[in-house]
């Protein structure tokens, strides 16, 4: 009996064999690594299936006949494969085009919906993880080499003593770009001197700039623009990042990231030092790169208590001292006859915190506080027409208490996402006497709302507002339209208002450390802009392995009732304040095109830039304001091991405040990384070629004892050759 039912098993099973089923491993094209999660449509039976973490698929048993297979996976291009049933050997692989605009598939948070920047009605530029790293390892202290290389902005060097920075947005002044951490305003006002160069950005998972008015978004000071630097947050797997660099010029820098998390718990530091020895580049007597100790701790700890919601709490301490002036005083004190010394001390403190609960039917509640305390205190000493005249010694030192409170709620219905929300923002600045009248508090209370609307797969528009109290109404809409007739082409067409409080705290002063400046009188008003932008974006390929994106972005912004200095007539070199009596325009355009073929990148940046002071005859071009900008990068990466760039800048002459016109320039990068499984060696050559501002004319006139500097508008260290060791876990 049982060998007759064996053999019944036998043959109705002979059927069920005869229809074997058929496994794809999928495999990256470039790396030849497996890829997973790729999902398989198979037409025309209508099924779908999914590759495992090891980049298999098996595909469930067919009908002998032909098939179309089509594979799509995040970051990677999709593909269609006719299939053919049965498959010889059952075993088939199929290889995978990585997708030449992987930013497509980024979620952007800056626009407050947490939606995917192909999606955004708002033109938004990315600095993604992988560029990050590459920045790290050229400035792992700071993050001015993220910003540099964008189009349409500037990075300024505002003080040839401080060596500060600022990052000025499509012509505009630094002090109209608002910089945000995760959202929180944490750089405005008195703290906002030398943030560029005191924020580490080994703990950074991408950057976010939004050009244009952002006022609506996030209340004042986005009259130009917005910076949002987002934080990594911590998964199952344990990573460790860990780096070393030392410079040609006397920089060094030391830094370390750590993140985990757990099932209720997570964790992630940072923490960075750095030095700087004071060097005198040119021989002039007066240090070119200033004398900096640097140093930051940041722990950020996350609770889960369920999987709905999350609980952050980070905190931030970093101190600094950054002494320049002439290089013997630097290194020895002042003495008659090396006086010149400006000495800055700073301290930057704060917490962030942030409470995010998801609702049912795709609600999300945050709630959002800061508090951030930041000190300044700048010496200053100087002498007479010669060395035979008493020493002069002045002090501008105060303290910045500020404050963000914010609760929001975010839904998407059909075919809207809206959030809305109310927040209040403190600001306090206490100087120290002799300038306690330069002290001000403001208190903005402001409440937001905003629609994302999808009208259909190819039109989208988004509509907000804010309100802002801060003794008067601030009323701020703002609309952008997105506009997509093919798959790989879009439109983007936006605007908005914004405003600024006025404050004294911009680059001139800074420069005189805010010695000789008077208070800002009761009838200056807020600064006012309107601003527009059209951005066009197409995608596409030349022949089956060149791919290339092209974008061009037009910009136009009126600026109202600009803050400009006026010399006291009989106070001789003290300023006051005034609003224009005219309005300041800037417009533009900016194009990069980007080519990939196989392992080469090659990337084309041009930035043309109007910036006009219409109150004045003859509509002047803002000082320090180049009308071109070119950028050019070409980028050879051979996965895993190798990653080698060359990359070229151009800016074109700037008109400076004495009327004189400055040099045009080139400047020359070339980077090569060579890695060996969790360790990387990084070669760093900044301005190849040593152009220096110095080679084009005196950095200061004066005396040595009592020198006057100088506008800056190129670079003053020259070249820089930093060789780095990353490790990574």
């Amino acid at each position: 009996m049982k060998p007759f039912f064996g053999l019944l098993l036998l043959l109705c099973s002979r059927p069920l064999l005869a229809q074997q089923r058929t496994t794809i491993h999928i495999i990256n094209d470039d790396t030849h690594q497996p890829i997973a999660g790729v999902t398989i449509r198979i037409s025309p039976v209508n099924k779908t299936v999914a590759a495992d973490s090891l980049g298999v698929a098996i595909l469930p048993v067919l009908e002998p006949g032909k098939y179309s297979l089509t594979y799509t996976a995040v970051g990677f291009r999709e593909k269609e494969v006719l299939l053919t049933m049965p498959a010889e050997g059952g075993i088939l692989t199929v290889n995978l085009d990585p997708d030449i605009e992987t930013m497509q598939d980024v979620v952007i948070s800056s626009t407050r919906t947490n939606q995917l920047l192909k999606n955004s009605p708002i033109t938004v530029q990315v600095i993604d993880r992988e560029d990050i790293d590459e920045g790290i390892g050229e400035s792992p202290a700071n993050i001015r080499e993220l910003l540099t290389e964008l189009s349409g902005t500037q990075v300024q060097t505002t003080s040839a003593m401080s060596g500060n920075v600022t990052i000025r947005l499509q012509g505009l002044d630094g002090r109209y770009t608002q910089m945000l951490k995760d959202g929180f305003p944490l750089y405005g006002g008195f703290s906002g001197s030398l943030s560029i160069l005191q924020v580490p950005p080994l703990d950074l998972h991408q950057v976010e700039v939004i050009k244009g008015a952002g006022s609506a978004l996030y209340g004042g000071d986005a009259i130009a623009g917005i910076i949002n630097l987002i934080s990594r947050h911590p998964d199952t797997a344990i990573h460790f990042n860990a780096i070393v660099n030392q410079t040609s010029k006397g920089g060094t820098d030391l830094g370390a990231f750590y993140s985990h998390r757990g099932k209720y718990t997570g964790l992630t530091v940072t923490g960075t030092v750095s030095r700087q020895t004071p060097t005198d580049v040119n021989n002039d007597g007066f240090t070119d790169l200033p004398k900096v100790r640097q140093g930051t701790i940041a722990p950020t700890f996350f609770w889960y208590p369920d999987d709905s919601t999350t609980l952050r709490l980070g905190i931030n301490v970093s101190t600094e001292d950054r002494d320049g002036g002439d290089l013997e005083a630097v290194r020895h004190d002042v003495s008659d006859l090396h006086p010149f010394l400006q000495k800055n001390h700073t301290d930057r403190d704060y917490y962030q915190l942030m409470l995010t609960h998801k609702a049912a039917h795709q609600q999300t509640f945050s709630l959002k506080n800061s508090v951030a305390y930041f000190y300044r205190s700048i010496g200053q000493t100087t002498g007479g027409a010669d060395s035979t005249a008493p020493l002069i010694s002045t002090g501008f030192s105060g303290a910045e208490i500020s404050s963000f409170t914010e609760g929001s709620y975010s839904s998407i219905s059909g075919a809207h996402t809206f959030v809305a929300g109310a927040d209040l923002i403190t600001d306090e600045f206490q100087p120290a006497a002799p300038h306690t009248a330069l002290g001000y508090t403001h208190n903005t209370v402001g409440v937001f709302a905003q629609d994302d609307w999808a009208l259909s797969r190819q039109f989208t528009v988004e509509a907000g507002a804010r309100g802002d109290v801060e003794h008067i109404l601030y009323f701020l809409p703002r609309l952008a339209l997105l506009y997509k007739p093919l798959k790989d082409l879009s439109f983007r067409l936006g605007g908005g208002l914004a405003y600024k409080l006025p404050t004294v705290f911009n680059a001139s002063d800074e420069e005189d450390a805010y010695q000789q400046v008077y208070p800002i009188a009761s009838s200056v008003q807020a600064e006012r802009s309107a601003s527009a932008n059209l951005a066009v974006a197409y995608k596409g390929s030349l022949g089956d392995d060149l791919y290339f994106t092209a974008d061009e972005n037009l910009y136009y912004t009126r600026l109202d009732h600009a803050l400009i200095p006026r010399a006291d007539s009989l106070q001789r070199g003290w300023l006051y304040y005034i609003n224009a009596p005219g309005p300041v325009a800037a417009y533009g355009s900016e194009t990069n095109v980007r080519l990939t073929q196989d392992d080469l990148t090659l990337q084309v940046g041009y930035t043309y830039t109007q910036a006009r002071q219409e109150y004045l005859p003859g509509s002047p071009q803002l000082p320090l304001t180049p009308h071109s900008r070119l950028s050019t990068s070409v980028v050879y990466e051979a996965e895993p091991k190798w990653k080698a760039g060359v990359e070229g800048f151009y800016t074109s002459g700037q008109m400076l405040d004495n009327g004189l016109a400055g040099r045009d320039f080139w400047t020359f990068d070339v980077m090569v990384q060579r890695s060996w499984g969790h360790w990387a060696g990084l070669l760093n050559v900044e301005n190849l070629t040593d152009t220096r501002q110095s080679r084009f004319g005196p950095l200061f006139t004066g005396t040595p004892q009592d020198p006057v500097f100088n506008e800056i508008y190129a670079p003053l260290e020259g070249r820089v050759i930093s060789v780095a060791v990353k490790y990574t876990l």
